[in-house]
C-alpha cells in the first residue's frame, strides 16, 4: 500500500462534524458570536454578526468517534462592550438535529434571541 492510499484511509477515519447555524439578526447592533466563555470574555469573536442582516456559520465539533456527543456552546455577546445576550451549550447531535437558526430582536434594552431548540429565550 503506497503513502497515498495510506493517508487517504487515515483521513477516512477522522470522523469530522459540523453544525449550520443561521444568525438573523433583526437588530440595529453588531453581534458577535463565539464558542467558548473564554473567547467571549476576551472579546474574541469569531464570527460577527452584521446589523439587519443574516449570517451563516459552521462552527465545528471536533474529530473523531463519537464526535456527535461532544458539546457545542454557542454563545451571542454585543460586539461594542462585550454584553452577554445569550449562551448555550448542547450535544453536537442536538444542535444538527435542530433547523439551527437563530433570530435575534431588540425590545428597548433587552435582547431577544429565539433559538432552534426552545423557541425564545430571554436575555441573561
Amino acid at each position: 500500500m503506497g503513502i497515498g492510499a495510506i493517508s487517504a484511509a487515515c483521513w477516512m477515519n477522522l470522523n469530522h462534524e459540523e453544525v449550520r447555524l443561521t444568525f438573523d439578526n433583526r437588530t440595529e447592533s453588531l453581534l458577535c458570536y463565539s464558542p467558548s466563555p473564554e473567547d467571549a470574555s476576551a472579546a474574541r469573536c469569531s464570527q460577527e454578526l452584521r446589523p439587519l442582516a443574516q449570517t451563516a456559520w459552521r462552527p465545528g465539533c471536533g474529530y473523531g468517534e463519537h464526535v456527535d456527543e461532544l458539546p457545542l456552546t454557542v454563545i451571542l455577546t454585543v460586539r461594542e462592550g462585550g454584553r452577554l445576550i445569550y449562551q448555550r451549550t448542547e450535544e453536537c447531535r442536538i444542535w444538527q438535529a435542530s433547523d439551527g437558526k437563530f433570530v435575534i430582536e431588540q425590545r428597548g434594552d433587552d435582547f431577544v434571541v429565539t433559538d432552534p431548540l426552545t423557541g425564545t429565550t430571554p436575555s441573561p
